[in-house]
């Protein structure tokens, strides 16, 4: 039920679409604070976020990394990328980009906020200075916590980095249950263990592409990514299964093919 969503456009080429759960956010909210302030700041919530996740996507499609489009959802909203980051700087770029969209609106908001005594441009301050903040929680796999596993591998391994950015991410989900508890607050209850399944899921997925990684003394760096090409050559059966290696000292990228010719397999350099 959860997993229904809706496509309602796109922004700058990414497909965008609404989660079920994103929309009960908003009528959460909407309930909340009622009647036209209610609806205004649902609104606000709602752009916020979308060009939160929108930063993301633009600065991975800058540095060559797919994005299939932008789901919001009840914990805000994710840029889906086909592809992991090439290297921890380029994990870092991209984790940083929705919350500086964020800090970026947040100080536009409240400096004009402030000079005009507008208090609408004051709230979309206040909410995008909320989002930023939450999203920097170092807490994978939040914004912060991606940050935090790409600095780690400046001195730990790739799986090594990943735990300890887990272990940080649950102690601050056994914060967010000590502060619902004493004040109150039960989305901060609902959040934390979900904030704890994922850490789990990212510690599996760590151990399952940690083969991909290789160090250069600054972080990780892709061994190279797995691709499909365009379509199968006269003469050769089948499709073929795709890879690319990049030389770590030139950059240059090189494509290869795993065909089957004469029923034989045979590794071709595209």
């Amino acid at each position: 039920m959860f997993d229904k969503r809706w496509r309602i456009g796109a922004l700058l080429g990414f497909p965008v679409e609404i989660n079920l759960t994103f929309v009960l956010l908003l009528g959460v909210v909407l309930l909340w604070l009622g009647g036209l302030a209610g609806l205004i700041v649902v609104g606000l919530a709602f752009g916020s976020v979308l060009l939160h996740e929108l930063g993301h996507a633009v600065v991975a499609r800058h540095l060559g990394v797919r994005v299939s489009g932008i789901e919001l959802h009840f914990f805000g909203g994710a840029a889906k990328m086909v592809e992991l980051p090439r290297s921890a700087n380029h994990e870092i770029a991209i984790a940083a980009a929705g919350p500086a969209v964020s800090l970026a609106l947040a100080g536009l908001g409240l400096g004009l906020g402030a000079v005009t005594g507008g208090w609408l441009l004051s709230a979309i301050g206040w909410i995008n200075l909320v989002i930023a903040l939450f999203n920097l929680i170092p807490a994978l796999p939040m914004d912060g916590g991606r940050i935090l596993r790409a600095l780690l591998t400046r001195r730990l391994d790739f799986v090594r980095a990943t735990d300890v950015a887990v272990t940080v991410a649950r102690v601050v989900a056994i914060g967010m249950v000590a502060a619902g508890a004493l004040a109150g607050m039960f989305q901060l209850l609902l959040l934390a263990p979900v904030l704890w399944v994922m850490g789990t899921q990212e510690k599996r997925l760590a151990r399952a592409i940690a083969h991909r990684y290789a160090y250069d003394g600054g972080g990780y760096v892709s061994r190279g990514a797995s691709w499909a090409p365009a379509g199968p050559r006269r003469g050769v059966s089948g499709l073929g299964t795709g890879f690319a290696v990049r030389d770590p000292a030139s950059g240059e990228v090189r494509r290869f093919v795993i065909r089957q010719r004469d029923g034989r397999l045979v590794i071709e350099l595209v």
